[in-house]
C-alpha cells in the first residue's frame, strides 16, 4: 500500500492542479490512465485506449462538475470542455469511426467513438466506480434521434453477454433521453441556468456509481465507450472519477481489511432493529445500498462508531459502504 500511495503522490505532483477552474491535459499515457483509475482492492490489466489523441485525457480542478479529478473521454476535443458556457457551442468533428457495440445499442450509425477497455481482478464480490456524463446535446436535442450514446459494458463470469452498468439507481441506463430536465431530474445538472463558468456543456449528470456483483478473484472485462449518433455535431463526454474504481475486499465478510490495514465491522449481523458500525479509522460517510447499488440512506460522520436504525428497511440483503479519507470498504448486511 505504501508503494502505491507513493506512486499516486508522484503522479499527482506531475500535473498542474488548479483550485480555481477546470484544467485538462489531453492524450495521457496508458500508465497514467491506470494510475488515475485504480482504487482499492482491484487490479487493472491489459488496458487499451481507442480514441483520437485529443479526445481523452486527465481533468482536475473545481468546476460545476461534482467530480474534481479523473479521466475524461469525449466525442470531440477534451480541451474545448474547460470553458465558460456563456457563448460556447462545443462541437468538434474529429471524423473518426464509430463503435459497433454502440451502433447496436442506439440503432443508428455512430461516429467519433472513444473507447477505453481493460481487464480487472476484484478481491471481493462487488465492483464499482464513479462517473458523470455530459453533453452539448442538452437540452435542444432531448427526445430526438441525434442523442449521443455512452455505455460502461461489463463482461465476465456470471454475466450474460456484456451488461451496461452505467445506470442511475434503479437500473435505467444513463442517456440524454433518460436523464435531463424532464426525466430523472434528481440526477441532472442544468449548466445553462445559470450559465456555467468552467464547463462548456449545457448539461451533465451528477456523480453516479457504476455497480456490479461479481465473483472474487475472477477476471472481468470493462469497456467504457462514448460516440456521436447520426452526425458528428455537438460533443459529449464521460468523466471517470480518479481512484474510485474499487472492489469490497475479501468476499464481503464482516471485518474486511484494506491494504493499509483499515478495518470495519458490523454487528449484529443479521440485524433486527438496529446495527452498529465500528471502524479502525475515522469515517466520513456511510451509505446503505440495495443489491442493485441504489443508495437508500446516507450518513455523514467524523467518528469511528455509528449506530443505525433498520426499522425503515424491509428484510433482505444490503451493502454497507463505509468511506474514510483513504478507504472505501463494503460489507454485506442481512436485515431480518
Amino acid at each position: 500500500m505504501i508503494t502505491k500511495l507513493v506512486l499516486i503522490i508522484v503522479f499527482l505532483l506531475g500535473f498542474n492542479f488548479s483550485k480555481a477552474q477546470l484544467t485538462i491535459q489531453a492524450g495521457i499515457s496508458d500508465t497514467a490512465m491506470i494510475t488515475l483509475l485504480q482504487g482499492l482492492q482491484v487490479s487493472i490489466l491489459n488496458l487499451t485506449i481507442n480514441c483520437h489523441d485529443s479526445a481523452y485525457g486527465h481533468f482536475s480542478g473545481t468546476s460545476e462538475l461534482a467530480i474534481t479529478n479523473g479521466v475524461v473521454m469525449s466525442t470531440g476535443m477534451v480541451s474545448s470542455l474547460a470553458d465558460s458556457n456563456t457563448f460556447s457551442q462545443t462541437s468538434n468533428a474529429l471524423i473518426t469511426l464509430g463503435d459497433s457495440d454502440l451502433t447496436i445499442l442506439s440503432g443508428a450509425t455512430t461516429h467519433d467513438a472513444c473507447a477505453l477497455e481493460f481487464d480487472c481482478i476484484p478481491t471481493g464480490d462487488t465492483l464499482e466506480f464513479n462517473f458523470a456524463f455530459g453533453s452539448e446535446e442538452y437540452p435542444e436535442w432531448v427526445g430526438t434521434s441525434f442523442n449521443d450514446i455512452f455505455a460502461i459494458l461489463l463482461s465476465g463470469p456470471g454475466i450474460t453477454g456484456a451488461q451496461n452498468v452505467a445506470t442511475i439507481p434503479g437500473g435505467t441506463p444513463v442517456a440524454i433521453n433518460n436523464v435531463n430536465a424532464f426525466y430523472n431530474t434528481a440526477y441532472y445538472y442544468d449548466n445553462e441556468n445559470p450559465y456555467g463558468q468552467y464547463v462548456s456543456f449545457d448539461g451533465f449528470t451528477l456523480n453516479l456509481t457504476a455497480f456490479a456483483v461479481v465473483i472474487p478473484y475472477s477476471t472481468y472485462h470493462f469497456k467504457v465507450v462514448i460516440a456521436d449518433v447520426s452526425d458528428w455535431s455537438w460533443n459529449s463526454a464521460v468523466f471517470l472519477e480518479a481512484f474510485s474504481f474499487r472492489s469490497n475486499g475479501e468476499g464481503s465478510q464482516t471485518g474486511i481489511k484494506s491494504p493499509n490495514n483499515a478495518r470495519m465491522n458490523i454487528f449484529p449481523n443479521p440485524a433486527d432493529g438496529h446495527f452498529t458500525i465500528t471502524s479502525s479509522v475515522n469515517l466520513t460517510q456511510v451509505r446503505i445500498m440495495n443489491l442493485t447499488g441504489m443508495v437508500l440512506q446516507e450518513f455523514s460522520t467524523t467518528e469511528k462508531y455509528l449506530r443505525l436504525n433498520t426499522s425503515q428497511l424491509p428484510e433482505g440483503v444490503y451493502f454497507i459502504e463505509s468511506v474514510s479519507d483513504k478507504n472505501v470498504l463494503i460489507n454485506k448486511l442481512i436485515i431480518q
